[in-house]
């Protein structure tokens, strides 16, 4: 969310993307950055332990939601 909100800030459309368990921090992190009502894409928990073909398929969840978010901007 930080990176995100810092690329925005630069002039630079963003969109972040979030795993369910960190949302919370996410919308927090957002608040503390000013920008409380920031979009942001979710996807289902974990990333980090999927293999390629798994995570591509989180990527194409993900996909619908990311271009919402930067078409919007």
């Amino acid at each position: 969310m930080h990176d995100a909100i810092t690329v925005e800030k630069g002039g630079k459309p963003a969109a972040c993307i979030c795993t369910e368990p960190f949302t919370t921090t996410a919308k927090a992190v957002a608040k503390l950055r000013g920008l409380e009502d920031y979009p942001f894409a979710v996807v289902p928990h974990p990333i980090g332990t999927l293999e390629d073909d798994d995570l591509m398929a989180r990527a194409r969840q993900a996909l619908p939601q990311v271009l919402q978010i930067l078409q919007a901007k």
